[in-house]
């Protein structure tokens, strides 16, 4: 069933994409279901995932039945288009690329390597919304995109997913998928994700993770089943579009406060995260490597610096046997590895205080 309130929120959204069509959900991950559902993603088939992403991803994948094929990363933490390339022709029905922080990497050769070797393409642009390629919109480039919100304050603060189509006959697909397995949200939920938007932020569930104290442990069980997609609410879909008619303030906020943080890392010596010329970029945080990452992160907790430093692994936030359960062993992606053991970021929108670069500045020292 349709809502108002969602049809006139995933409007808005093709109209901001400039996209064929556009359909919200309740997760990121939901989202990508259906598009790999309707890609004809089934159980057998092999997909090209970063091994730099989260497991919302690997997920995704897991409950279509497919294999997820660990890509190692380029100098932008988004995948090296050599990769793809030592991939056997045909062997992947699918490549999931990644624009990681809001940076496209090197994305002619990217789209370049999947098409030789017969893989289709889904942009993942849930760091990238606002960002272009030679001026055209991420998301254009691909057979559809998918996008997970955790929208910023000062607004109201919601969470959800959004895909979006370039061609009507793979919204046909979608929407047919759509029919299939997706249902709506419980209303109950969703008073209970407003509840949590107003007075304590984002309410986050994952299907298979549990937490046990400080431990994360992995349910071994990927099972999917009509209603397991839902459709995003008409309180998220609401939330939704009141972030959208706020967006050119973020986005120029964004683009504002990453330059601000690049002029404070170039006074200071430190080399600046590289962006390909013809990526126009709207960073959704900025990445610096460092040699301290725990230290450093716990300096600017005490401190009270919005200061992170995920992914902590290659398919944050498992670690040890866990990864095993999602086909990763330590290894398949060396340079990801390196790169997480040296990351943090700084953010580029509201939680951003110039205050803070000097202090974090001083412990990258």
């Amino acid at each position: 069933m349709g809502g108002k309130f969602r049809e006139k929120y995933e409007q808005a959204f093709k109209e901001l994409t400039d996209t064929a069509g556009a359909r919200a959900f309740d997760l990121g991950r939901n989202a990508l279901v259906i598009l790999l559902k309707a890609l004809g993603v089934t159980e057998g088939d092999k997909v090209g995932v970063c091994g730099f992403t989260c497991l919302s991803v690997i997920e995704a994948v897991k409950v279509c039945e497919a294999t997820p094929v660990y890509l190692d990363v380029d100098e932008h933490l988004c995948i090296n288009p050599q990769e793809i390339l030592r991939q056997p022709v045909r062997s992947l029905k699918a490549v999931i690329l990644q624009h990681s922080f809001g940076i496209p990497g090197r994305l002619d050769e990217l789209l370049n390597a999947c098409d030789k070797i017969g893989a289709k393409v889904i942009e993942d642009c849930s760091h990238s919304l606002g960002c272009k390629w030679q001026g055209i919109p991420l998301g254009k480039f691909a057979e559809g995109a998918v996008y997970s919100f955790q929208w910023e304050k000062p607004y109201t603060t919601g969470q959800g997913g959004m895909l979006t189509v370039n061609s009507p006959g793979l919204l046909e697909e979608v929407d047919r998928a759509i029919d299939a397995y997706v249902l709506d949200v419980p209303w109950m939920f969703e008073l209970r994700l407003e509840f949590q938007r107003r007075v304590n932020g984002l309410f986050k569930r994952n299907y298979f993770v549990k937490q046990n104290g400080k431990k994360i442990e992995l349910k071994n069980a990927f099972e999917f089943y009509r209603g397991y997609a839902r459709f995003a609410g008409e309180l998220t879909s609401r939330a939704g579009l009141k972030q959208l008619e706020n967006w050119p303030k973020l986005e120029k906020m964004r683009r504002e406060n990453y330059k601000i943080i690049e002029e404070g890392l170039v006074r200071s010596g430190f080399d600046l995260w590289p962006r390909p010329a013809k990526a126009d970029v709207v960073m959704l945080r900025y990445p610096i490597l460092t040699q301290h990452k725990e230290i450093i992160l716990e300096k600017a907790r005490r401190k009270g610096i919005d200061l992170e430093g995920w992914y902590d692994s290659p398919v944050h936030p498992l670690d040890g046997e866990d990864m095993k359960k999602v086909s990763y062993h330590k290894g398949d992606c060396q340079r990801a590895e390196s790169m997480l053991g040296r990351l943090v970021h700084l953010p580029t929108g509201y939680s951003f205080r110039k205050q803070d670069l000097g202090s974090v500045l001083s412990l990258l020292y």
